[in-house]
């Protein structure tokens, strides 16, 4: 039997099945995934048992699995929907059995439209391709493992075989969280790394938002992506420096809590880059 992860609170995960109506008169058969999905939720599993708005949702979670699997000729594996709603666009989460949930990070999400339905899973690959490149920069630039980079996706409007030579045309934005060890990068060497991370970011054309953290006296090859949040509240987390280029590639705003004090810098991209040749 498939596992079933949740990836939203359980209110929201739920919202569609629960939904208030009168019994439904429908006595259309439901399949083995319909019914583990209702089981799971404590739902009957016959049709003729269901409101019309749970027969409704569940008959819709399954037409949306579908086309998942039948898109990318792959197995995904239910995580939640959401029912249309006067702000609300029908949406369902769910993630490839071969990837695994990996804590939400590999959550895709399906949402209807008036044509059928569309999907964030290519974006996936597109951030995953940008990750390996930052990080492989990031440990040659230190000469070390100690440092690893965790990306996950803002805006994507280009798809991975449109990135040429590493360019991604300022088409894909990220949210990238980076922890290196104090051994090979404390505070007082964070700034040049940061300056020539964004050098490096600028040249790739690859936006974002991007923090440094610092760790003391720990293997930062041991984190995982779910367990980033945990990070800044041990002993072992020194501080940040945080930076990002503003939507017109002019200035870089810069943040940043280190030796107890916090800071927040506004440069132009020429001044912040001469800060380190």
């Amino acid at each position: 039997m498939k596992k079933i992860i949740a990836l939203l609170a359980a209110a929201i995960l739920t919202a569609g099945l629960f939904s208030c109506g009168r019994t439904s008169t429908k006595t259309k058969e439901l399949n083995d995934l319909q019914k583990e999905l209702l089981a799971a939720e404590g739902l009957p599993t016959e049709a003729d048992e269901l409101t019309d708005s749970q027969l409704r949702s569940i008959q819709r979670i399954y037409k949306m699995i579908t086309y998942l699997n039948e898109k990318y000729d792959e197995e995904f594996i239910y995580g939640g929907y959401l029912e249309p709603a006067a702000n609300q666009m029908e949406t369902l989460y769910a993630y490839p059995r071969l990837l695994g949930a990996d804590y939400g990070r590999n959550t895709v999400t399906v949402r209807a439209t008036k044509d059928g339905f569309t999907d964030d899973y290519s974006d996936r690959s597109i951030v995953d391709y940008a990750e390996k490149m930052a990080n492989d920069f990031m440990k040659d630039y230190f000469k070390s493992d100690q440092v690893i980079a965790f990306f996950s996706v803002n805006a994507c409007d280009i798809e991975k075989n449109e990135v040429v030579d590493g360019d991604f045309q300022w088409k894909l934005g990220v949210s990238d969280i980076i922890f290196v060890n104090e051994d090979i990068c404390n505070a007082e060497q964070v700034e040049e790394f940061a300056v020539n991370y964004a050098k490096w970011l600028y040249e790739h054309e690859l936006s974002g938002d991007h923090r440094i953290n610092i760790l003391q006296q720990y293997d930062v090859t041991n984190i995982t992506y779910g367990e980033i949040a945990d990070m800044y509240d041990t002993d072992y987390y020194k501080g940040y420096f945080n930076f990002g280029f503003d939507s017109d590639k002019k200035n870089v705003l810069q943040s940043e809590h280190l030796r107890g004090e916090r800071a927040l810098n506004d440069y132009s991209i020429d001044e912040f880059f001469s800060k380190y040749k």
